[in-house]
């Protein structure tokens, strides 16, 4: 049974980066778009001078790493975190910039006045959230009008939907990565559209190939609290081994985009 919006859960996966990091690194070490996911998600960023930016679910802040002293003149970031441990991560990593604020923030309960910020952004963190209304609502309230929303997430045919088979034939009674996330790249229109009219939708077109089973191994059991995986896996890797092509390659196919959304 997935867990991937269960708050206790998911205190405990983010307490720190170390999960996290595991299932970054994957993406960095074998995407084949070699352009990169970041610098696609902030090609659509539309700072100027003065922008305050509110970034909700911000993790252990990587997105950040390189460019905080490149943002514009008077830009100001607050980089929030419902997990204490991974904001005490970013306070101590951004320390030293002074447009950089750090806070722990629910995004169902934002403390911060109406139209506050003249851009938001939920990096794949929408469909941890358990009540998607509330939080919808309060991104909403706290955006300045024609202030922009990015929230970046994944679809149902990528992935998951690989690995679902995959565990599946290595065990049937693994029956994980099926249940469809909550915000996810079929339905986040349908979403945003409870409080935005003006929603656009682009797709990163990008794929795994890896080498080192270890590594897809060592992604999948970073996400057996959220997944729900219970069985032992006690072998997998060998029958990953298996899995790989003519060339020693496990070739997965992703899905993932990012919503815009104009107030």
């Amino acid at each position: 049974m997935s867990n991937i919006n269960n708050t206790s859960v998911l205190v405990e996966q983010y307490k720190d980066d170390k999960n996290l990091s595991i299932r970054l690194a994957l993406h960095q070490k074998y995407s084949t778009n070699k352009y990169g996911y970041i610098n696609w998600i902030f090609d659509f960023f539309d700072f100027f001078d003065g922008t305050d930016v509110l970034e909700l679910g911000c993790g252990n802040g990587n997105m950040w790493n390189d460019r905080v002293q490149k943002l514009p003149k008077e830009c100001t970031v607050t980089l929030t975190d419902i997990s204490k441990g991974m904001v005490d991560i970013i306070n101590e990593k951004f320390r030293e910039y002074p447009n950089v604020k750090t806070e722990v923030v629910d995004i169902q309960n934002i403390h911060y006045p109406d139209n506050t910020f003249d851009v938001i952004i939920a990096n794949s963190m929408l469909y941890h959230i358990p009540n998607l209304e509330i939080a919808i609502s309060e991104v909403h309230r706290v955006l300045k009008p024609n202030g922009k929303f990015y929230a970046t997430t994944v679809g149902m045919n990528g992935m998951n939907q690989y690995l679902h088979e995959k565990l599946k034939e290595f065990n049937p009674k693994i029956n994980v990565f099926n249940t469809p996330f909550p915000f996810n790249l079929q339905n986040g229109k349908e979403i945003l559209n409870t409080r935005f009219e003006n929603i656009e939708m682009y797709h990163y077109e990008d794929s795994l190939e890896i080498t080192e089973t270890v590594d897809l191994v060592n992604w999948i059991k970073s996400t057996s609290s959220m997944s729900g995986i219970e069985e032992d896996l006690n072998g997998v890797d060998l029958y990953f081994e298996k899995c790989k092509d003519s060339n020693g390659i496990i070739r997965i196919p992703k899905e993932a985009g990012i919503f815009v959304s104009t107030k």
